[in-house]
């Protein structure tokens, strides 16, 4: 990496000069919320949906959440996180992953201790999704993420020895520092570290969810859609997890915000698209492989989802004629 770039992640800032001195992190610095919640608003430039910044050394950092998914690199020494609990000691070459709803806390770092801070924006991820959405660690951990339900996790990857993430880092590195480098090639490289983190299955040593009797119950019912979508009823949903179909109903509306119907609609439309992306199947195939009998009735629900045809949605992702429907 540049030799300016390295000296920038590295230089003491004003903040920690501030510290130094005997000062303390100032909250408003951070964040809008009494519950120190840090906002993205407060670090984003502009309308750029990614950006980077180096942990504040020489303080404890005291608990806060994200308005945002955050993750952090660690470029060198050590830094020690407890995440809802749970410490976890990130060195050199790591990477540890958290979602907006999360907590931690971090232990004093030193000056040889660097960490990179790195704010993803729901926009950005969702511009990366599409090329992730077949890795289910990583597809599950934005999908969670997204939910304004959710529940807190974080993935953790040890990626000191491993070459390829190392230099994609770099990379990133370098182009959010570089702020005239095209958001698309930033897109992919941040897609291209997840394929690899996913590749290199070995250096997930943790990932962890904190889930509440909701989260889980909300975790069974999408479970649930996800696998039988074609076919599902919340009649056998109910038998499946032991309650009373009227029951399970008003539970699902309480804790999902939607009804079971719209919940399956959602999924089954979502399955359709992707179809629609990858494969040849024509549109009269899809309609049947997701679950619906009536096509007139799926194309309207398909256009008020998407805005289009099924037709012209398959043009507009391929950029070419639909051949086959």
């Amino acid at each position: 990496m540049e030799q300016a770039i390295i000296e920038k992640l590295t230089r003491l800032t004003e903040e920690e000069e501030q510290i130094l001195r005997g000062g303390s992190i100032r909250r408003g610095d951070y964040s809008f919320s009494e519950q120190f919640i840090v906002s993205s608003r407060k670090f984003l430039r502009g309308d750029r949906p990614i950006e980077l910044r180096p942990h504040t050394r020489f303080v404890d950092f005291p608990e806060h959440g994200h308005d945002y998914m955050e993750f952090m690199y660690v470029y060198a020494g050590r830094i020690v996180h407890t995440v809802n609990g749970t410490e976890v000691a990130a060195e050199c070459g790591d990477i540890l992953f958290l979602n907006k709803h999360a907590r931690h806390s971090i232990a004093r770092a030193e000056r040889g201790d660097v960490g990179i801070n790195f704010i993803l924006s729901d926009g950005f991820l969702r511009s990366v999704y599409r090329n992730v959405e077949n890795n289910p660690v990583i597809s599950e951990f934005l999908t969670g993420n997204f939910d304004e339900h959710g529940e807190a996790a974080y993935l953790f990857f040890r990626t000191k020895d491993t070459f390829p993430v190392r230099n994609l880092m770099d990379n990133l590195i370098f182009g959010i520092a570089e702020a005239e480098q095209d958001l698309s090639l930033l897109t992919q490289i941040v897609a291209l570290l997840f394929s690899y983190l996913a590749h290199y299955r070995g250096t997930l040593v943790n990932a962890k969810q904190f889930s509440s009797p909701d989260g889980k119950f909300r975790e069974q019912v999408l479970s649930y859609i996800r696998r039988a979508y074609p076919t599902a009823t919340l009649t056998e949903l109910a038998a499946d997890i032991g309650y009373d179909p009227a029951y399970l109903s008003r539970k699902i509306a309480r804790v999902l915000h939607a009804n079971f119907q719209t919940l399956l609609q959602e999924e089954r439309l979502k399955v359709a698209a992707k179809l629609l992306r990858e494969t040849a199947m024509s549109v009269e195939e899809i309609v049947r492989a997701v679950g619906y009998e009536n096509k007139t009735h799926f194309h309207a629900l398909f256009r008020a989802a998407c805005g289009m045809t099924p037709h012209a949605y398959r043009k507009s992702v391929r950029g070419g004629a639909d051949k086959h429907g």
